[in-house]
């Protein structure tokens, strides 16, 4: 029998057992709640200073693809009765763990199609500019769960963040002549192999129905993204689908890259998307272009499809000998009617307002795995990739010996995939009668993983978010506030210097121009600059066009 001591301390647990279930209780009936299309979601209210965020993660914005519906376009998702808690994130999509670079998702599932909304207001009178965000990976890793993407700091600069999932690799950009023709049946439509661009078309079909109930205004959204998310800008501004969805975009280290398979036919350099389907499906055993080996992929485990080697450039899982899968858009005649490189070059991309930039070390994560180590490979490699070109390459990017190749490898990457992209996006845009705004970023701070690896690409991310872990010093944190407001200016205005500039704004960053050729340095200090890596840029924007 328990002391009366011991009753005692019994009974003094009571009340407070019983005031902590009336905190719950009131919290729950505090959270924010928004009815959207399908249900109710309740999420929760954050303090980020002085301004409360209401944040809601995890709503569906399609059905589970999975069965019936792995490869499929993403279908509405089911109606819900009374709430859905909408406060933790979902699991990522599937990916290979051996591509992360150590920000591997632990929780992983083919029902991954959910997006997240913070925002600093619930009166949908506000109308806020609405800024949805498209994570990078490769179009193979990744999720918008990383806590680098937590939306509260630029929600609190009065936007509404929306980051969104799409799927990946071998489940999202899969193209097979048995999904072509259960399309044709279902869809009316004969293609497939866009999954993952048409998840992003749905999420921003969301936001359209949706976003107002949060606050935001669905006639100015801005989409953005970095590293593959950047591409997938590029692609939606290419994409008739898109059109309408969307008011401006962002494009951070990233772009549509050239030669887009098409869906068939012949393809002078790499595979069309069917014939490289066909491949995947016998490397997994499944032969045949009927349903009956379409039922035999969809009964495939989601393990047995990661085991495909895949690759994002250079960066690969594939054992010696093996061929990797590079997943990624084609041309299907339906997402995209037309190759990506032909729409922006002859001006058929979306119009609207456009900013786009790079990093100082942007290829330093991919220089890091080529194989190649001596000057006669560097020359054989580059003879491979520029042909008559070669020489003229090599002169920009010399290398006197083989200590030197390692150094002159990155820059030829990170100027040949990013730097000169992001200028020639710009020009695209001016040639079209469009305004835009070229950015480097050249900050390193000296602590972390930048302090051994210099700019990498990816670093901007956390100083656009606010959400670096430790900033270097009061510049960093100053660089980051800056980011912020050029970043919800421009979704704010269509303009990263806002409406007006004023003693307590940064110095104006002028539209690009092909005539000024000038563009905006994020560094130890922001300034205007001009002729950014220009005899790179020139060749390489000449390299494109003739291809």
């Amino acid at each position: 029998m328990p002391s009366l001591r011991s009753g005692s301390r019994v009974l003094a647990i009571v009340p407070a057992l019983a005031l902590l279930a009336l905190s719950s209780a009131a919290s729950a009936q505090d959270a924010p709640r928004v009815r959207t299309t399908a249900g109710l979601v309740l999420g929760e209210t954050l303090a980020r200073g002085t301004v409360p965020i209401h944040a809601f993660r995890g709503i569906p914005f399609a059905a589970p693809p999975v069965g019936a519906l792995r490869w499929r376009a993403p279908q509405p998702p089911e109606p819900w009765e009374g709430e859905r808690a909408c406060t933790r994130f979902s699991p990522a999509c599937p990916q290979p763990q051996d591509l992360t670079s150590g920000l591997a998702f632990r929780t992983q599932s083919e029902d991954c199609l959910y997006l997240n909304v913070w925002t600093p207001s619930l009166e949908p009178a506000r109308g806020l500019p609405v800024m949805v965000w498209i994570h990078g990976g490769g179009n193979l890793v990744g999720g918008a769960g990383s806590p680098v993407y937590d939306g509260r700091h630029l929600a609190a600069a009065g936007v509404v963040l929306v980051s969104i999932q799409y799927r990946l690799g071998v489940f999202g950009y899969f193209a097979h002549p048995a999904l072509s023709a259960e399309n044709a049946e279902l869809e009316q439509r004969a293609s497939s192999g866009n999954q993952g661009l048409l998840d992003q078309l749905a999420a921003l079909r969301w936001v359209q129905a949706n976003i107002a109930a949060f606050g935001g205004d669905p006639d100015c959204v801005t989409i953005f993204g970095e590293s593959a998310g950047a591409a997938n800008v590029t692609h939606l501004m290419a994409s008739p689908l898109a059109a309408g969805l969307f008011h401006r975009a962002i494009a951070q280290s990233g772009y549509y890259g050239e030669n887009t398979p098409p869906l068939d036919g012949r393809v002078a350099r790499g595979t069309s998307g069917h014939a490289l389907g066909k491949d995947v499906a016998k490397r997994l055993g499944v032969e045949g272009e009927d349903r009956d080996a379409l039922a035999k992929l969809r009964a495939l485990s989601v393990d047995e499809l990661l085991a495909i080697p895949v690759a994002i450039g250079s960066l690969g899982n594939a054992e010696r000998g093996e061929r990797a899968l590079h997943p990624g858009p084609i041309v299907d005649g339906h997402v995209l009617p037309e190759a990506p490189e032909l729409v922006w070059s002859s001006g058929r991309m979306a119009k609207v307002p456009f900013l786009a930039g790079s990093l100082l070390d942007d290829g330093s994560v991919f220089s890091r795995s080529l194989p190649v180590r001596r000057v006669l490979g560097y020359r054989l490699a580059l003879r491979t990739l520029f042909g008559a070109d070669a020489d003229e390459v090599f002169a920009l990017f010399p290398a006197a010996d083989d200590a030197a190749v390692k150094d002159a490898a990155h820059e030829l990457i990170t100027a040949y995939a990013f730097t000169a992209p992001a200028r020639r996006l710009c020009r695209f845009v001016e040639a079209a009668g469009g305004t835009s705004w070229l950015y480097q970023f050249t900050r390193r701070p000296q602590r972390g993983r930048a302090a051994r690896e210099g700019v990498f690409h990816g670093l901007e991310i956390g100083y656009v978010f606010g959400t670096l872990a430790a900033f270097g010093d009061e510049r960093d944190a100053a660089l980051s506030a800056e980011l912020i407001r050029r970043w919800t200016d421009f979704a704010r205005h269509g303009d990263p210097n806002g409406p007006a500039v004023d003693n307590g704004s940064p110095s104006p960053w002028p539209p690009h121009t092909r005539a000024a050729d000038e563009h905006y340095e994020f560094g130890d200090e922001s300034r205007v600059g001009t002729g950014l890596a220009r005899a790179a840029c020139d060749r390489f924007d000449a390299i494109a066009a003739r291809r």
